[in-house]
């Protein structure tokens, strides 16, 4: 399933075959920070599993499809 990086639910990078690879994007855009020892991304952008809507537009999967 491929995943991209998200910001307020508008795609903000390409699909990538996984996770670890939006993360690792995210990471390289300086979007990636460390709170409390944890990996973070910065506030409002999230990484979703994405798909193609009727009009072969990349969305996000609601959480339900998930």
């Amino acid at each position: 399933m491929p995943y991209a990086l998200f910001d307020d639910d508008q795609q903000r990078s390409k699909q990538f075959p996984t996770k670890d690879d939006a993360w690792k994007h995210a990471d390289e855009a300086g979007l990636v920070d460390v709170v409390d020892g944890k990996t973070v991304l910065e506030d409002g952008y999230t990484i979703q599993p994405c798909g193609l809507d009727e009009n072969g537009v990349v969305v996000a999967m609601p959480p339900a499809v998930q």
